[in-house]
């Protein structure tokens, strides 16, 4: 019998329990079309005894409840290991003009990854980390835990920020990070692509790369209210938690080219 032959078992066994072999063989061939003789699959059955998977009583086979229970709890890891999965980035082991990139599926995933990876990233030359972003980061949508990380990876670096865009929304944000340890904002500086940001700190440049969609969605929010009460902080909300784009993250090691954003925003810093 085919490896097959075990599903088409266990489907069998969980409708209807328990059941002898031939009753078991005479529904798996009129239920599944099993063509294998009877003495497959006493055969296999006999095996799946073996393995944990079916219990016997007397004469009847059921599946075994802690075998049940074992599945469940491995695709519950299984289920929670996809929806957590965090690639390992360990910035201290990338060497000069590496890269690595990272895929992050929306706001709050992106902004973790930002507050545990790359805002407290090796820098033990303690050079100041800027951020050139079009539009200024919020912390709507993140989590406690989040909030906390935030806190501590800004005790270990300074950061200023410059900001492309000069609205009321924006400077909102930005007085918010400032409670949370941002020194400086600039506003009004060209310094960001059409969809992506850049945030350098050591000799570390991280290129954060967003959607078409999303960057015009996000400047239609920031730029449409003209005073902060018509601010619409629900949708805000569910921009940044609720919509999940994909946004990509790539981190290079380039000293050289990492001064020459210094030397460029930092002039008399």
């Amino acid at each position: 019998m085919k490896a097959s032959g075990k599903d088409a078992v266990i489907k069998v066994l969980s409708e209807e329990w328990p059941l002898t072999a031939r009753q078991l063989h005479s529904r798996l061939q009129r239920q599944h079309s099993v063509s294998t003789s009877y003495q497959a699959t006493h055969k296999l059955l006999k095996q799946m005894l073996t393995e944990g998977i079916l219990e016997k009583k007397g004469k009847a086979y059921s599946i075994r409840v802690s075998w049940v229970e074992s599945q469940q709890k491995n695709a519950e890891q299984l289920t929670k290991a996809v929806k957590q999965q965090t690639p390992e980035v360990n910035l201290e082991s990338l060497k000069e003009g590496q890269s690595l990139t990272v895929n992050c599926k929306g706001i709050p995933e992106t902004g973790w990854f930002l507050i545990d990876k790359i805002l407290p990233a090796p820098n033990p030359e303690k050079k100041p980390g800027i951020a050139l972003w079009r539009f200024c980061y919020s912390i709507v949508g993140l989590e406690s835990k989040h909030l906390e990380g935030l806190k501590k990876a800004m005790k270990k670096n300074k950061w200023i920020v410059f900001i492309e865009e000069k609205n009321a929304v924006d400077k909102m944000f930005a007085e918010t990070l400032k409670s949370y340890g941002f020194k400086e904002f600039h506003f009004g500086v060209k310094c960001a692509t059409p969809l992506s940001d850049k945030m350098v700190l050591g000799d570390f440049i991280s290129e954060i790369t967003y959607p078409s969609w999303f960057r015009k969605v996000w400047a239609i929010q920031n730029r449409l209210p003209k005073k902060i009460i018509q601010f619409n902080l629900a949708k805000h909300f569910l921009l940044m938690r609720e919509i999940q784009p994909n946004i990509t993250i790539t981190i290079t090691k380039n000293k050289q080219q990492a001064n020459e954003y210094r030397k460029e925003y930092l002039k008399g810093k």
